[in-house]
């Protein structure tokens, strides 16, 4: 891959983490695990890195030393980006949020990574030293991201969103400050539910009433009977006034 292709890719992915992380997100306890894994994988065995195993295997031994101290600083970098991320709760999951203080952690990597750059082609490296190496720097890095993160968040007792979706059986955790409702309306409780009319339970009351003799009919039957009672007893006297 052209190096310039492989900075422009490299560029974007640090500038979408760091702005996602400076805005805050939920946090997905999997993809804080499995995104150091995919960026070391894209780093080992694809164009944007070191190209495969070939690649690896011809590594000299300047190259694999300078990888390996620059893996473990770009770690210890990760780790403290993950003790600075600030944990918040929101709508009853877990948010992470980078303070603007932590945009010293991201500029002290470009640092080290500016250093192996400059100090590889001198020991021998020039591998080392290449733009090959940032996907996987980055993905290191991530890695200790997550080691430092994950025991915080799950000490706060608090689930992650990804956890809440798998519990509720959606893809995405709500949005919404209602819990449980995706459209941002409140969820009904019990008395609202209660009070609400029912026209089917409303006929399923009068068809009832009917057979037990108390229903509207029943009573306008009564006031009939009533009626044609006293109509016979009308009649009854005009017949005997006769």
């Amino acid at each position: 891959m052209p190096t310039l292709l492989r900075v422009l890719t490299v560029v974007a992915v640090v500038a979408a983490v760091v702005v996602r992380q400076g805005r805050g997100s939920p946090l997905c306890l999997r993809r804080v695990l499995s995104a150091p894994v995919a960026l070391v994988g894209m780093g080992l065995f694809t164009g944007v890195g070191l190209g495969g195993l070939a690649a690896v295997r011809a590594l000299g031994p300047a190259d694999a030393a300078l990888l390996l101290v620059g893996a473990a600083a770009v770690a210890a970098v990760g780790v403290g980006q993950g003790r600075t991320l600030r944990l918040e709760t929101r709508g009853g999951v877990l948010w992470t949020r980078m303070p603007p203080a932590g945009l010293g952690w991201w500029l002290l990597l470009a640092g080290l990574r500016g250093a192996m750059s400059l100090v590889g082609p001198g020991l021998g490296a020039p591998v080392a030293a290449s733009s090959a190496t940032v996907v996987l720097l980055l993905g290191v890095n991530r890695l200790g991201q997550a080691v430092a993160l994950v025991p915080r968040a799950r000490a706060t007792g608090v689930p992650a969103a990804d956890a809440v979706a798998t519990a509720q059986g959606r893809g995405a955790p709500a949005r919404t400050g209602w819990s449980g409702s995706r459209s941002g309306h409140p969820p009904v409780d019990g008395r609202s539910a209660a009070a609400s009319p029912d026209p089917g339970r409303g006929r399923e009351r009068r068809r009832l009433g009917r057979e037990a003799g108390t229903g509207p009919d029943r009573r306008a039957g009564r006031g009939s009977g009533r009626r044609t009672s006293s109509g016979v007893r009308r009649e009854r006297r005009r017949g005997g006034a006769r």
